[in-house]
């Protein structure tokens, strides 16, 4: 058996490069994607902080106002109830 016998034929030698050539570019294109998901899950993150903060200062408020709102009924129901 001589080493000519073993080369590719030319189609096959092509298919080869060309199959190569796709999975080149399916690795690029799926290095690609991993880097955008990786930014997106990075904003995603930085927006739940920022929302995290937002519900910690609408707590804040709520428990003022209601703190506001019962010392207000206080006095007016003590006043109603002295008179």
């Amino acid at each position: 058996m001589s080493g000519l016998e073993n080369k590719p034929s030319g189609q096959s030698y092509e298919c080869e490069n060309c199959c190569s050539s796709l999975v080149s570019q399916l690795l690029e294109t799926i290095s690609n994607q991993s880097q955008q998901m990786t930014a997106l899950i990075s904003s995603h993150a930085e927006q739940n902080v920022l929302l995290a903060k937002i519900i910690d200062q609408n707590n804040e408020l709520i428990a003022e106002f209601i703190q506001d709102n019962d010392e207000g009924n206080e006095s007016s129901s003590s006043g109603y109830l002295d008179g």
